[in-house]
């Protein structure tokens, strides 16, 4: 043991030029994928439908037998004008959900018309319904309660026969 630190100790290497030069271009290759990445999910229309699902027979008398019992109970007084518009909002929003393969049970109103613009009757009875489901009034000023539960019991019945 000489006692000297110096002795145990190496130069620095230096990498060669070619690892700076690759590894530069491995950066901007990585940044320029995740760029082309960008643009394209910005650019494409994967998020809207196209065309509907169809469904059943079955399965559309299912709906309307649905809308049949919201009306029923509405008449039966076991739903004011907002149960029903709550009622027919989750009940269409399930359907939409349904025939676009598309989780609609959140979407805004102006989401559903941008996502679904192939079925223009979803969005107008969930427009309908949701006018009277966020006041605190029931109905819109200038209606009558069974004027606006009949309105959009028909909307619902047409949108399901899409």
């Amino acid at each position: 043991m000489s006692g000297e630190v110096t002795d145990d100790l190496f130069n620095p290497i230096i990498y060669p030029h070619w690892m700076w030069v690759l590894g530069v271009t491995l950066v901007i290759a990585v940044v320029g994928w995740v760029c082309f990445c960008l643009w394209r999910w910005w650019t494409s229309r994967i998020g809207e439908v196209m065309e509907l699902q169809t469904i059943s027979d079955a399965r559309r008398k299912k709906y309307l037998s649905y809308v049949d019992q919201i009306a029923d109970r509405y008449a039966d007084g076991d739903l004011d004008a907002r149960g029903v518009h709550l009622a027919l909002a989750g009940l269409m929003r399930a359907l939409g959900t349904e025939r676009t393969g598309r989780d609609l049970e959140v979407a805004t109103v102006s989401e559903v018309r941008e996502l679904v613009p192939v079925w223009p009757g979803l969005a107008d009875v969930l427009a309908a319904c949701e006018a009277s489901s966020f006041t605190s009034q029931d109905i819109p000023a200038g209606r009558s309660s069974h004027e606006a539960v009949t309105s959009v019991l028909t909307m619902a019945v047409e949108a399901v026969n899409v």
